[in-house]
């Protein structure tokens, strides 16, 4: 290899090419060395690393038609700088040490790298697969333009510490059958959706600054032991973003299970929740984001940073700038969260809501009965004003038409005498309370005998539900 070169330095076990042609394939195979250095070569053909052990191996602004390195040992590989039209390829090798800087496509398969491996300034596709990692940094690219932007395509990947995205404009991303600790995606722009598969990370997943195109962004039957903290995710411009025609960004999770989820985003965007879980708590969105919650989700816990719920024009308030809309689901998960801090009161509110917006969904008569009696009359048995309200309507009215038949009323006397009225809504009382005081001997007809029963059985239910309730409020 010495004798290739005019230009070379040669010293013990290390050796210096550059600036060199070479006219046909350059081979090197099973060569063993302390450092190697390929500095400005022209190669009519390939360079290929085979079966080598070499302890650092720098390839710097060398043309040829591919390079390769295969079934080799490396401790430090840097290839810099690498020919328009060269195909970078590395399989099957054990590395210390990959560092990529303004590559063309490159290729890594099968690779067992102890440190980290670094591409910096792509200028073509980087495809990773079946590789072990300390950690994996792709850093900015070198190329404009839709046409000429690159991908990243990773399947098969296990980094012990963390994969990091940071200053990308690329075409797309796509991660498959992905192991990491940490996920970090920072100023990253993609014209295609992200796509993100069988992801397990075991503790936090950053998407910060992250612009993609209008459709669903998704990340799909993935695992997250910790966090998923999405921070400023945008829309790019060739899908409406900025320009006021209210397309929203979205990342959707599919059959996905996180710890904990946060949001914040100054533009609008939309995290959905498709049969996913976070089995932690779902954090406030804040700024323009919101949540979107289907019906084959769930969420453990949620963040409520003070909110209060007096009543429901709070709670509603509350859903409708947290999620896209208001559910059932949204609405157990408020519960339930509230129900974790022993908030009673409010959780019967919220129940009584839940209740309700169920009920509309049911056939026509089903759900006057369940909106209309279970929920408008019997408040579904936690809402204790309801039946409240229409005892007290029922006794006035009672009252009133006894007053205006007459059942208690002497003769002689008329509709505006004080104490016959009085007596006329003492006796309502007493039909719908159940207290006791006997049937008026004007009662005398069979008629009036059913009437004063179904009172009787009507008040008895409303007491009963009102008392269980009040000491119900008061166990608790």
């Amino acid at each position: 290899m010495a004798r290739i070169g005019r230009q070379r330095t040669v010293h013990d076990r290390s050796v210096h090419l550059r600036q060199d042609e070479v006219a046909a394939d350059l081979l090197l195979d099973t060569v063993s060395a302390d450092r190697v250095s390929l500095d400005r070569m022209g190669i009519d053909g390939a360079l290929t690393v085979r079966s080598c052990h070499i302890d650092e191996l720098v390839i710097d602004h060398v043309e040829a038609d591919a390079l390769m390195v295969v079934n080799s040992r490396i401790g430090r590989l840097t290839i810099r700088n690498a020919s328009i039209g060269c195909e970078v390829t590395v399989i099957d090798s054990a590395l210390d040490f990959l560092a990529l800087h303004s590559c063309p496509t490159t290729r890594l398969e099968r690779l067992r790298v102890d440190g980290l491996v670094q591409v910096n300034a792509l200028r073509g596709t980087l495809h990773i697969r079946d590789t072990r990692v300390s950690s994996l940094t792709v850093r900015s690219q070198a190329t404009g333009g839709r046409l000429d932007r690159p991908s990243v395509i990773v399947r098969g990947l296990k980094a012990r510490e963390d994969l990091t995205f940071d200053d990308l404009w690329l075409s797309a991303i796509e991660l498959s059958d992905v192991e990491t600790r940490e996920l970090t995606l920072r100023r990253v722009r993609l014209d295609d959706p992200l796509q993100v598969s069988e992801l397990r990370c075991s503790e936090i997943v950053r998407v910060n600054g992250l612009v993609i195109p209008a459709e669903d962004s998704t990340i799909t039957n993935s695992t997250v032991k910790g966090s998923v903290e999405v921070r400023d995710l945008g829309l790019c411009e060739s899908s409406g973003g900025g320009n006021g025609t209210g397309v929203t960004a979205r990342l959707a999770l599919h059959n996905t299970t996180v710890m904990s989820l946060t949001s914040a985003s100054v533009a609008s965007s939309v995290i959905s929740l498709h049969g996913s879980s976070v089995t932690g708590t779902l954090g406030l969105p804040s700024g323009s984001s919101r949540y979107s919650l289907d019906s084959s989700s769930s969420i453990g816990d949620m963040e409520l940073a003070g909110q209060v719920f007096r009543n429901g024009a709070q709670v509603l308030s509350f859903l409708e700038r947290s999620f896209t809309e208001v559910t059932a689901v949204a609405l157990e998960s408020v519960r339930s969260a509230l129900a974790k801090r022993n908030r009673n009161r409010e959780v019967d509110e919220l129940y009584y809501l839940a209740r309700q917006r169920e009920a509309t969904a049911l056939p026509p008569l089903r759900r006057a009965i369940g909106r209309g009696f279970l929920g408008g009359v019997l408040g579904w048995g936690v809402r204790a004003r309801n039946p409240a309200r229409v005892l007290g309507i029922g006794i006035l009215l009672t009252g009133v038409a006894l007053h205006l038949a007459g059942a208690v009323r002497d003769p002689g006397r008329g509709l505006t005498d004080v104490s016959d009225a009085g007596r006329s809504f003492v006796l309502a009382l007493a039909l719908w309370l159940n207290v006791g005081t006997g049937m008026p001997s004007e009662f005398n007809t069979a008629g009036w005998t059913a009437l004063a029963v179904l009172f009787t059985v009507a008040g008895m239910l409303f007491t009963t539900l009102i008392v269980g309730m009040v000491i119900r409020k008061l166990v608790r």
